[in-house]
């Protein structure tokens, strides 16, 4: 069932970090928790899984990386953007360390605030994330992801919104959000899918691991997007614990209640 969102007291902020004004969304109070969105997702998107986070005792905050509105530069790869997202962790939790929740391209920022901050993430969570490259082509050889056909990204997501159609009522929010991105700011857009597409941070996850970091590792079967041979690679790089649950690329927020239970338990054990 949709949530309504002005009854969940999610607010809208905006911090000055280094010089910047970095816009984002919070609800809750409590355990301090970073939420990445994933690929030109805005943080709205996440609201009814924010929400039930949010009553297990956590202060959600979810930074606007993709917008319009957005001024992080993307133009530097996924690990010089996201020295601005750990900035903005420490100025938003006062220096305070916090739980770091990325989703997909998401979770490759989180992987590099992770690896070039580790004092200050308490445990990580990565969902349908990107950060290792492999891949096997339709013919069944080992290739990497930026060698995966455009064309193939493309499909991956139109059959990705089918499953996600199937189980909520989240695809047509995600079209419509994504198709206004798009005619804002195209070249973003595309920016934030090359990102996803070149994405190598195997030497981030091993240093993850070699920090000892816990951390959680999950993937969902009808998930077309991030391939599950990827997500094996992420996860024995990190030493990261793994869930493989029902779901599509858009579980975090089809599954709003799975999702807090999941996450809150690992967070919380």
């Amino acid at each position: 069932m949709a949530l309504d969102l002005p009854a969940l007291n999610l607010r809208a902020g905006s911090i000055e970090v280094d010089g910047t004004r970095v816009g984002y969304a919070e609800a809750g109070q409590g355990r301090e928790l970073l939420l990445v969105p994933g690929w030109s997702l805005p943080p709205r998107i996440y609201t009814d899984s924010v929400a039930r986070l949010a009553a297990r005792g956590f202060r959600v905050v979810i930074p606007e990386i993709y917008g319009s509105r957005s001024r992080f530069d993307l133009s530097g790869g996924i690990c010089t953007a996201a020295g601005l997202l750990a900035s903005f962790g420490a100025a938003v939790f006062q220096g305070r360390s916090y739980d770091l929740v990325g989703h997909s391209l998401g979770g490759g920022f989180s992987i590099c605030v992770t690896a070039a901050q580790p004092d200050l993430v308490r445990r990580l969570v990565l969902i349908s994330s990107v950060g290792d490259p492999t891949w096997t082509d339709r013919s069944g050889r080992p290739s990497r992801m930026s060698s995966r056909p455009l064309q193939d990204w493309a499909g991956a997501f139109v059959a990705d919104m089918r499953k996600t159609r199937e189980r909520g009522r989240n695809v047509p929010r995600v079209v419509v959000e994504s198709l206004r991105e798009m005619g804002r700011n195209p070249g973003r857009v595309l920016q934030c899918a090359m990102l996803a597409r070149r994405a190598d941070l195997r030497p981030e996850l091993s240093r993850i691991a070699s920090l000892g970091i816990r951390t959680l590792a999950i993937w969902t079967h009808d998930d077309v997007v991030i391939p599950r041979e990827s997500f094996l690679g992420l996860a024995s790089l990190a030493g990261a614990s793994t869930l493989e649950l029902a779901g599509s690329h858009g579980w975090i927020f089809t599954s709003g209640e799975e999702f807090a239970a999941v996450v809150g338990d690992f967070l919380l054990d």
